[in-house]
């Protein structure tokens, strides 16, 4: 006979009451136990939760998050914990999927479980998509009726309740096995948790970037040369604006990080990208390339410092280099996936062709620039600035021809009308005046007296 999983779902809470139903609710038809600990709200939180049946337990707070949540987790009685924040939640899709995921790892040396996690606006209405490598795309319906897709990373939220596996770290705290090991199954293709708490607005309400900031300065104080907590602490730093003080516990996390890293360490890969990118916005050329040509010693096979360093490149003229890095990135991204890489490259791959399709013109490649902006095209034919590319690239072409006395060798506007065909039905209006308008931008006449 099947043992019956026992699940005891863990959440500790403070001024919840926005949150705490749906938190409470996701999982209620299937939990063997629901426990909520309270840190010192000040608003409904605690009421709604009684009301909804969760056993209510109360802790002062002390500035240690895994002090808080080990507290919860000795009150637990089920086979599996089940710990997500307040601001977290299972859609209902993958909610059914936990217990019989649970049933195949009993007998299993598996003691927790890893799920895909979701950073989502807390206005968006999201329904989830198929894993590719690390990237679990999903796709959100926004409050105004726009859509768009949303990176996430990994988490291990779900664990046997076993003495000796709890929570370590004042802040970011981490699942540890006080004598053994943590044995992971990846359930991120199937369970993906959604979380709303670091959008905008729940930043500003609960000041989370202060807080931890207060929290991680406490833990650097024991051991100040973390790279994980100074990384953290540059995360903090990033979230509130300050971005000169990020790049400064940037840097001592790098300075501090191992030499030879895992090459899926994705915290350590990640604090390059995130200087990258600042000292991008800062406009330091030199501050970016040095930082590059580290990171891709540590981490050959990124591909995002190609992308962020092509991108700069081209941003100042330079579309040859910029070209070669975003073919290298691309290459890179081919040859060793996104499992724990390519955050920035997986979310801009559009992106990516429309700027080799500018490369390619600016360097004089038409034909290369014509087959990158069909490319995007071919996926999104609403984008303008591509369109208008592909456009300038025929009319250069039909313009060189004719300079050289071989008009007959480049595409003629009525040609050029015959292949728009394939990617647009010019019968309709709508289509046609897009592509009219994209015509005119190009400045190219003769495809403009045709439509």
């Amino acid at each position: 006979m099947k043992k019956e999983i026992r699940l005891s779902q863990c959440m500790i809470v403070k001024n919840e009451e926005k949150n705490i139903e749906r938190a409470l609710s996701w999982g209620k038809s299937f939990m063997w136990e629901q426990i909520v600990v309270d840190t010192g709200s000040t608003d409904r939180t605690v009421e709604i939760a009684r009301r909804l049946g969760a056993k209510v337990y109360h802790f002062e707070w002390i500035d240690d998050f895994a002090a808080a949540k080990n507290y919860a987790v000795s009150q637990a009685q089920g086979d599996w914990i089940v710990f997500l924040d307040a601001d977290e939640y299972f859609l209902e899709e993958d909610a059914k999927r936990l217990v019989p995921l649970l049933e195949k790892l009993e007998g299993t040396k598996y003691n927790a479980l890893v799920t895909r996690w979701v950073q989502v606006e807390g206005s968006e209405e999201l329904s989830s998509g198929g894993p590719q490598g690390n990237t679990q795309w999903v796709s959100a319906v926004r409050a105004d009726g726009s859509t768009g897709t949303l990176f996430s990373g990994t988490q291990t939220r779900i664990f046997r309740n076993q003495p000796g596996l709890r929570y370590r770290g004042r802040v970011h705290e981490k699942l540890y096995v006080e004598h053994g090991k943590l044995w992971e199954s990846d359930a991120g293709g199937e369970l993906s948790i959604l979380h709303t708490g670091y959008s905008e607005a729940e930043m500003k309400e609960k000041d989370k970037a202060g807080r931890n900031i207060a929290l991680i300065k406490k833990e650097l104080e024991a051991n100040p040369k973390d790279h994980v907590m100074l990384s953290c602490l540059g995360d903090s730093y990033s979230q509130q604006g300050n971005k000169e003080e990020a790049a400064r516990w940037y840097e001592q996390a790098v300075s501090c990080m191992p030499k030879r890293p895992d090459e899926n360490d994705a915290l350590c890969s990640g604090i390059f990208r995130n200087l990258m990118a600042i000292y991008v916005m800062r406009q330091d050329v030199s501050a970016v390339q040095k930082v590059y040509e580290t990171a891709v010693k540590r981490f050959p096979k990124e591909p995002d410092y190609d992308y962020i360093l092509g991108g700069k490149c081209i941003s100042l003229g330079l579309y040859k280099e910029g070209a070669e890095h975003l073919q290298r990135a691309l290459t890179l991204l081919d040859l060793y996936g996104s499992e724990n890489k390519a955050i920035m490259l997986t979310h801009n791959l559009m992106r990516v062709w429309e700027l080799l399709a500018v490369c390619h013109f600016e360097s004089g490649d038409l034909e290369q620039c014509v087959n990158c902006a069909v490319a995007v095209l071919r996926v999104d034919p609403w984008r303008m600035g591509t369109l208008q590319e592909l456009l300038l690239a025929f009319k250069t072409d039909e313009e060189r021809a004719r300079a050289a006395g071989t008009p007959g060798k480049a595409a003629s506007p009525a040609q050029v009308q015959a292949f728009l065909g394939s990617l647009y039905d010019l019968r309709q209006p709508e289509a046609a005046e897009f592509v009219k308008k994209a015509a005119e931008g190009a400045s190219y006449a003769g495809l403009v007296r045709l439509l």
